[in-house]
């Protein structure tokens, strides 16, 4: 295909059949224009239906008595982060607030669960909306100290039942590796 360029001196021509149709639409007298006046006033009437329907959804909400924050609230942010918990061949490796990080050596019964246990129950209290915990493996570990030290962290014992904190300490667990070890 060949195009024009200022050093030639004629543009070049339009198809045969783009020329037909420009002639036949000039002899009909249609255009070839958007008409934005009609545009303008569909967008207009699609703008009250949605206000419309937005005012409804709004009362919608009242009846069901939802009490949603303020435009201006701020969300309330945990401060403390997450429980992480390795699980590493030679025992555990805790970090939870309120407690600085703890190692709990692995005995001949096998994991400690009981002061695991305790130190994820100061971490609830400390922070009691907190629902998410970590919980780092080691690729030495048997599946069966994971699942165990998985119910840990998911249920809380009777006695912290008792005192009012929920079955579930941390029902969100997400599960990764544990890095820098061989």
């Amino acid at each position: 295909m060949h195009s024009w360029s200022a050093l030639e001196d004629e543009p070049p021509r339009a198809s045969p059949r783009r020329e037909r149709r420009q002639r036949r639409l000039l002899r009909s007298g249609e255009q070839e224009e958007l008409n934005l006046v009609s545009m303008i006033d569909v967008f207009a009437v699609l703008v009250f239906f949605l206000l419309v329907s937005s005012s409804v959804a709004a009362t919608r909400l009242k009846v069901f008595g939802l009490d949603l924050p303020a435009p201006g609230a701020a969300v309330a942010t945990q401060d403390l982060p997450p429980p992480v918990v390795r699980l590493l061949p030679d025992g555990l490796q805790v970090e939870a607030a309120p407690a600085r990080t703890r190692r709990l050596p692995r005995t001949a019964q096998g994991h400690d669960l009981n002061a695991l246990s305790a130190l994820l129950v100061q971490a609830k209290r400390a922070a009691p909306t907190q629902q998410q915990a970590t919980l780092l493996v080691d690729a030495d570990v048997a599946y069966d100290d994971v699942v165990q030290v998985m119910e840990t962290l998911r249920q809380a014992p009777v006695s912290a039942r008792l005192q009012g904190l929920p079955a579930e300490l941390f029902p969100q667990i997400a599960i990764g590796d544990v890095e820098g070890r061989s």
